[in-house]
């Protein structure tokens, strides 16, 4: 207990320098300690700031620790994984770890995801409560809604899926196999409202 402990302490420092994507590092991120934490807002205030430019983007999920990779294409279309972050001691046999994509196409990004993933002989509330706060820390810090809704919708308190304001749908799913259980948020572009003007890229 005293070892997770001080492993969460020293996550918790690292986090507070953000900058640069890092090869080969582990990333975390401070507790967001209200609802009303003032972040970064790099995205504006608006969904629409963090689909619209792709590589403006990336580069703001740089910025608040999430260290992302390069945005290339896959078989699948464009995307990004960043660095997993360990949520437990990552010594351990069995860690905890978080994982963060980004995916769209060559210029504007339709999704983002955050991905707990858990062993299945692990039983760790403290990985899964910083799970929500790493999540939560980042969208705020952009400057975008849906960290409270969609950790509400972990607990049972809102629907799995939804809308948000700002121009993104959400959506919490879960799935279990004999190895390990995983928990995924999802962000998605919204679809624009009939007779609404769509934004111009580029």
């Amino acid at each position: 207990m005293i070892r997770h402990a001080i492993f969460l302490s020293a996550a918790l420092t690292m986090a507070g320098c953000s900058g640069a994507p890092v090869a080969n590092e582990q990333a975390a991120t401070a507790p967001e300690a209200k609802p009303s934490y003032t972040g970064a807002n790099l995205a504006g205030g608006s969904w629409e700031g963090v689909w619209g430019d792709a590589a403006r983007s990336i580069d703001h999920f740089g910025r608040i620790g999430l260290r992302p990779g390069a945005y290339q294409q896959t078989a699948g279309g464009w995307r990004s994984e960043a660095t997993p972050t360990a949520l437990a001691d990552p010594s351990g046999p069995a860690p905890v770890m978080a994982y963060f994509v980004a995916s769209g196409d060559a210029k504007t990004l339709d999704k983002v995801a955050f991905t707990l993933v858990e062993p299945a002989m692990s039983n760790d509330q403290q990985a899964r409560d910083q799970f929500e706060q790493w999540m939560k820390r980042a969208l705020t810090e952009l400057g975008v809604t849906g960290g409270d809704t969609a950790a509400k919708a972990i607990h049972g308190e809102k629907r799995l899926t939804g809308k948000l304001k700002g121009g993104a749908d959400y959506a919490v799913t879960r799935e279990t196999n004999a190895k390990e259980r995983r928990l995924a948020v999802t962000f998605t572009r919204a679809a624009p409202i009939s007779g609404e003007a769509q934004p111009k890229n580029g």
